[in-house]
């Protein structure tokens, strides 16, 4: 059986520790786990205890990973999935486990991503409820939750918002830019007739 010969702390990171079998570098793994498996030298290991090793560190890295990939914005399980897909050595299962327990723990969750994404649209870059279901689409967000975080959306408030933000513009192209953001047109033509900011082209 392979057996420790070495257990170095890595250079860069201390938390890590470079595990050598027989004499030869086999893998890293962090110190907690270490630890957690009482890995020290002259201990044997069986060839399946050095396969559940890898796979554990490979996990823990894909999850420290993911954890750096949500602080900077929400996101959804759609997008999670999608970057696990780059770490080739996460197999199904394992994407499975990392996505049940990010969502058990809280940082996980298509609703809480909707409502931010929506709050967010509406005090920076207000657009029409359907602009907004077309981009929550693209994000992978179930229409059950896109039409129960849109309910108590005003698309009116949005589109005069627009209107009172965009009043230096012409008439025409204040229609075709509010057309472009998804508005309709009967909608757009009647606020814009009741607008008393619009400059006539």
């Amino acid at each position: 059986m392979p057996q420790i010969s070495r257990l170095v702390a890595g250079k860069k990171n201390p938390g890590r520790v470079n595990l050598y079998l027989d004499g030869k570098y086999a893998f890293a793994l962090s110190l907690d786990e270490v630890v957690k498996n009482g890995l020290k030298k002259g201990k044997e290991l069986t060839d399946e205890q050095v396969q559940v090793l890898k796979k554990t560190d490979d996990l823990n890295w894909a999850y420290a990973k993911i954890l750096n990939f949500l602080s900077f914005r929400p996101r959804t399980e759609f997008e999670v999935r999608n970057r696990l897909k780059k770490y080739a050595l996460i197999e199904a299962a394992s994407t499975d486990w990392i996505i049940n327990k990010l969502t058990d723990q809280g940082y996980l969750s298509d609703l809480s991503f909707a409502q931010w994404f929506v709050e967010s649209r509406i005090h920076n870059r207000p657009r029409s409820k359907r602009h907004l279901i077309s981009e929550l689409r693209a994000h992978g967000v179930d229409m059950s939750i896109i039409n129960q975080v849109l309910k108590e959306i005003d698309e009116t408030r949005s589109l005069e918002q627009l209107i009172t933000k965009k009043r230096t513009l012409s008439r025409d192209k204040l229609l075709q830019f509010l057309l472009r953001r998804g508005f309709k047109y009967d909608l757009v033509q009647a606020k814009l007739n009741k607008s008393r900011y619009i400059l006539e082209s």
